[in-house]
Formats: C-alpha cells, structure tokens, sequence
C-alpha cells in the first residue's frame, strides 16, 4: 500500500514539475520571440530615419545698382544704373546614411552615437533686367561681372536668413519623434549622444 502510494506520488510530482518547465520553456521561447519581432520593428523604423531628408525653396528678387558717379541733380544723365532679376533654387540636406545609430537587441537599447549636420546648397541665377547707361558712362564687362556676384551674394544672405534650416531640422526632430516613440511602445531605452536629445527629452520620458 506504502509502495503505491510512493509511486502515486512519484508520478503527481513527474506531471507538477514537468508542467512547471513546460511553462518556463514557453515563456523563455515566447519572450525570445516576442523580443525578435521588436527587434524587427526597431530596425524597421531605423531604416525609414535613414533616408536622405531634403527641403527644397525657391527664392526670386530684384536688385537696383545705381552708380552715381556724378551729382544726381545736375548731371542725372550721366549716371547709370542696372535692375537684376535674382532666382535662386535652395536645398537644405541631412545625409543620414551617415548617421551612427547601434541596435542592443539583448538589452533592448537603441544608441544614437552620430547624426549629420545640415547642408546648405544654394543655385542662384542672375539676369540683366534692364540696364540704363549714362553719357559717356557704359557699363564695362568688369562692372556687370562684379554687379551680378554681388546679387549672387545677396541671394545667399537672404536664403541663410530665411527659415529653410528650421524647417529641415523641424523635419529630422519629426522623423527622430517616430523612432522615440516606437521605442518607448515596446519599452525599449534609447541613449543619444547628439546635440538633438534636449529636444526629445519630453518623448524619452
């Protein structure tokens, strides 16, 4: 009776502790593959912030050059003076494919390390829209040489004053937004070393 009862209990706790590691295996092989999908999901969202972002403006003016070389009230009419018509095609790029970002899918950290600063790329174009030339006082090649790189520089300052940089890096923040998010969904920690992680600080936290 003893020796029955021994094997009854033999056998109760064979099913007990073989269930208690079926339940452990499932749970490590759930969490390993729940992990993985994250996993996936991070490196997914990685891929779409490797994207060059660019952020196109036109910008057009007019510009007037006038060259009193004489008393304007008397001798008006030798003087002179040219209108430009000034365009310019503007880009501001972040070139994330250099961007450093590594993925610690054991510990479910993503460490942001590098990330490109912005270029400016301006393409002006210079046109004569009307020119007057005063008497005996022509404009010489050297003259509209050096009044058409001035409206080239003028371009410029008005592009770098514009607000095309804010909004090429309004457009990173966004895009870096997306990535903290997801992170924070599947309770993954992001460590950024650059210069953007005050921005994000509220996101992180």
């Amino acid at each position: 009776m003893l020796a029955k009862l021994t094997k009854i209990i033999i056998v109760i706790a064979c099913f007990i502790i073989g269930g208690i590691i079926s339940i452990l295996l499932f749970k490590n092989f759930s969490t390993k593959e729940n992990n993985i999908v994250d996993t996936r999901i991070i490196n997914h969202e990685i891929q779409r912030l490797n994207k060059m972002i660019v952020i196109e403006q036109n910008y057009s003016a007019f510009r007037t050059k006038k060259y009193n070389d004489y008393n304007p009230k008397y001798l008006n009419f030798l003087n002179k003076n040219i209108v430009l018509y000034i365009t310019a095609k503007a880009q501001v790029t972040y070139d994330m494919k250099k961007m450093k970002i590594n993925v610690d899918s054991v510990n479910k950290k993503i460490n942001i390390i590098f990330l490109p600063e912005p270029e400016l790329n301006v393409y002006p174009d210079v046109e004569i829209y009307s020119m007057e030339e005063g008497l005996f006082n022509n404009f010489s090649k050297a003259d509209l040489n050096s009044v058409m790189t001035e409206g080239k520089k003028d371009i410029q300052k008005e592009v770098e004053n514009s607000n095309i940089k804010l909004l090429a890096h309004n457009q990173l923040i966004s895009n870096l937004k997306d990535l903290y998010s997801i992170a924070r969904l599947y309770n993954w920690k992001i460590n950024d070393e650059t210069p953007y992680a005050k921005e994000l600080e509220p996101i992180k936290n």
